[in-house]
């Protein structure tokens, strides 16, 4: 939106009605910050007076540009989304809140532990809900600006993704059918088929349902997650089925998904590894790795 106003703004500050703005931008990491870099385009209606804008001027007009877009209320994707379509019990991503997670090592530093908050059910008295759970620290995130949790272990495409889904009316996480969350998660209105993946015959192959009795970080002795309440949180494990179509669209691969799920307040929030269905079945170290991400989710309310 600013980059449009931005573009709008510059046009005028030019001072021709009859001028065609353009601009692109990009982030740029440097030490502690992002430094936002955009190159500006304007063209008249003669085809010529090109106009290339750096850094430093354009600072001007993206200035000019905040102050117009003050006046335009901030959305969230969540809010945008239920103003457009109603995803009934499709999974949705688990958006992040209550400001930046905490990712700290553990062990040799093969490791590392997600600590940090999701938004909470609609409905829910809480604001927020405490999620953490533990991967290998070279997989690589994903969605940063758009506020979902995914990363990607770039050498095999083994991914995981925290998601949640309402549950149907008068079900609770143990007593919904397994077939449930394998729609859900595949559901073309949920997040992971809208953001491109391409699936074909998702359905729920195995279900067990545990108790949770330790708090998150009991391993190491330490932890910034608040209290669990005295009694155990039920948790519901399950192993998905499903093909991926490739970009060509004419070749689907075999993939599995490890979900572990909790309740809270009548929605699902999960976890869910995907990998290759023949690294899967062999029960080699990327199973290992996969089992190990599942097994260390955490819901702490």
């Amino acid at each position: 939106t600013i980059t449009m106003i931005s573009a709008a703004i510059a046009a005028l500050l030019l001072g021709s009605s009859s001028i065609t703005a353009f601009s692109t931008c990009s982030t740029i990491p440097r030490a502690q910050r992002s430094v936002l870099y955009c190159s500006h385009q304007s063209i008249d209606n003669n085809q010529n007076d090109f106009l290339s804008v750096g850094r430093r001027p354009f600072i001007n007009i993206f200035a000019a540009s905040v102050v117009t877009a003050a006046a335009i209320p901030v959305i969230s994707p969540t809010a945008t989304l239920a103003a457009v379509e109603d995803t009934g019990s499709a999974a949705t991503y688990a958006y992040r809140a209550g400001g930046l997670p905490s990712l700290r090592s553990l062990g040799l530093g093969l490791l590392q532990r997600y600590e940090g908050y999701v938004a909470a059910p609609a409905n829910s008295r809480r604001n927020q809900v405490f999620i953490t759970f533990d991967f290998p620290s070279d997989w690589l995130q994903l969605d940063k600006l758009g506020g979902g949790i995914q990363y990607v272990d770039q050498r095999n495409g083994d991914k995981l993704y925290v998601l949640r889904a309402p549950l149907p009316e008068g079900k609770t996480l143990s007593t919904v059918p397994k077939a449930f969350f394998a729609e859900a998660i595949f559901d073309p209105r949920g997040d992971i088929v809208r953001s491109g993946t391409v699936v074909e015959g998702g359905r729920t192959s195995k279900s067990t349902v545990l108790k949770d009795c330790s708090p998150a970080g009991e391993e190491d002795g330490a932890s910034s997650s608040p209290p669990l309440p005295a009694d155990c949180m039920e948790r519901r494990r399950l192993l998905v089925k499903y093909d991926t179509v490739t970009g060509s669209g004419v070749q689907t691969v075999e993939r599995r998904g490890l979900v572990d799920a909790y309740e809270v307040d009548g929605d699902a929030y999960m976890l869910m590894t995907s990998s290759n269905a023949v690294k899967f079945d062999a029960k080699g170290r990327e199973r290992d790795t996969v089992e190990a991400i599942a097994e260390s989710f955490r819901v702490t309310l």
